[in-house]
């Protein structure tokens, strides 16, 4: 398992949620943020709205989606 935290202001260090790394590793980019992954575990490479944001903020090109 892969588990994701983040800081609060108020409760410290809060766990956010867990992912199977067998299904990060599933991923063709096998990116490492939370909010790539659906609840079922996949990731969200074939949703057009997240290439798009992948292509604009995290520098990958259409063609990595090919």
């Amino acid at each position: 398992m892969v588990e994701f935290f983040e800081l609060h202001p108020v409760h410290g260090v809060v766990k956010t949620r867990s992912i199977k790394q067998s299904d990060m590793q599933k991923c063709p980019h096998f990116i490492m943020v939370a909010e790539h992954y659906r609840d079922d575990g996949t990731c969200k490479c074939n949703d057009p709205e997240e290439q798009a944001m992948m292509i604009r903020e995290w520098g990958y090109s259409a063609e990595d989606f090919k």
